[in-house]
């Protein structure tokens, strides 16, 4: 089926799809961007299922089939470039329903392919992966698989459209994504060494504060929480606190241009942004066990969170 053939039945359950998608894989986003305006909620749902099928092509795959995952990648960009360049022309991709809506988002919100073509960058990084060495090679890293959602997204939550060339603008809106990005390493530290054999946290600051990834592994294997929480070294948490600290900065950069914004979308992306700093605070109530632990905020801690960001945004414009 071609873009110009799509009919209003067939587009709006794509988006339900990608909504559902949004419901079922994000519940922290879904619950705060879901009071945006209805288009631009639907859009965003649309646009993260892009994403998520991007990350499930490297996640999903068996482990070391990294030319599987590539296979994928360069399919999904070729494609990509395929929509920008035949426009109503072309072909939807059969095999997942949320295509109509990415594409119709894509055309409706007029957003530029760069963001698209530097998140499939990063996930060929996690496909090809290597242990991460330095701070400036993780920031790099967060700024294509996380920074570049936060450049996809643009578009959809500003009302003046000449602030889309404001450079300090867009890096504001990649940084938000880069302290989300961080945030999910924090929080993942023990899952990623068990399930991929990665190690996010840069091999100098380990060597730094003399943590090593043998005693990470070990403490994704003990059974007890409990005694991973007496195991966990000072050294790591001093680590753990410093990528947060660098993290929160980044969160209250953003909040200095929430007033750049549309006023319908201030409120969802600050919730977003204190939803995903108080991660890091559940990461804290476990005393620091990111290893045998997935944690995350419980809804009625999200519910206060959207509240205060409601609070936090009059402060911030007033």
């Amino acid at each position: 089926m071609k873009l110009s053939d799509v009919s209003p039945s067939d587009l709006k359950k794509s988006y339900r799809t990608a909504i559902e998608i949004m419901k079922r894989r994000a519940v922290s986003f879904y619950q705060t961007f879901r009071c945006l305006p209805e288009e631009r909620f639907q859009s965003v749902a649309a646009l993260y299922a892009f994403c998520r099928y991007a990350d499930d092509l490297v996640d999903s795959a068996a482990k070391n089939h990294s030319d599987e995952s590539l296979d994928g990648l360069n399919r999904l960009e070729r494609t990509i470039r395929g929509l920008y360049s035949e426009k109503d022309q072309f072909e939807i991709p059969a095999e997942e329903d949320w295509w109509i809506a990415f594409a119709d988002s894509i055309q409706k919100f007029m957003i530029p392919i760069d963001g698209f073509l530097k998140q499939i960058d990063g996930q060929r990084k996690d496909a090809e992966f290597a242990d991460i060495q330095t701070l400036r090679e993780l920031f790099e890293y967060c700024r294509l698989v996380a920074g570049s959602v936060g450049k996809i997204l643009l578009p959809l939550l500003v009302t003046c459209e000449a602030d889309l060339a404001d450079q300090k603008f867009i890096a504001s809106c990649e940084n938000l994504g880069v302290a989300m990005q961080l945030t999910n390493i924090l929080r993942d530290v023990g899952e990623d060494l068990r399930t991929r054999n990665r190690v996010y946290l840069p091999a100098a600051m380990m060597t730094e504060y003399g943590v090593d990834r043998e005693k990470l592994c070990e403490l994704c294997y003990i059974r007890d929480d409990e005694l991973v929480r007496r195991s966990i070294p000072q050294a790591f948490i001093d680590l753990w606190e410093k990528l947060a600290g660098l993290a929160d900065r980044l969160y209250f950069q953003f909040e200095e241009r929430i007033s750049w914004f549309d006023p319908a979308c201030r409120v969802p992306l600050i919730a977003s942004a204190l939803v995903y700093r108080g991660i890091a605070d559940a990461v804290r109530d476990e005393a620091y066990n990111c290893f045998t632990k997935r944690c995350y905020t419980n809804p009625a801690t999200r519910l206060s969170l959207i509240a205060a960001a409601a609070a936090k945004v009059n402060s911030l414009t007033n």
